[in-house]
């Protein structure tokens, strides 16, 4: 019996562990990485802060768009690329002005 009641306790016990998700990560930072990945050298050097913050928002047709701070913001807006999260592809970078 008392076997029988350890092994139950270990089952559910490595039942519980193999549930739990101690994982926080953010889903949405694979578009952040596909989207940095696409900046030339000089566009990754003028980010502010982390790009692992970028600002990430649905765009049209099931695409992501991923916004980039940088130190041209006053002037050119931020760098904005869209991702495809069925391909995992950039589709585009959108024009700053």
């Amino acid at each position: 019996m008392k076997t029988s009641i350890k092994l139950f306790t270990l089952i559910l016990f490595t039942f519980l562990m193999a549930c739990s998700s101690t994982d926080a990560e953010d889903p949405l930072d694979v578009f952040r990485e596909i989207a940095y990945n696409s900046l030339t050298a000089t566009e990754k050097s003028s980010l502010i802060g982390d790009w692992k913050e970028a600002e990430v928002g649905s765009w049209v047709d099931g695409y992501y768009l991923v916004s980039f701070a940088t130190k041209d913001d006053s002037t050119l807006g931020p760098i904005r690329v869209v991702v495809d999260p069925v391909r995992g592809v950039v589709i585009e970078k959108l024009p700053r002005f």
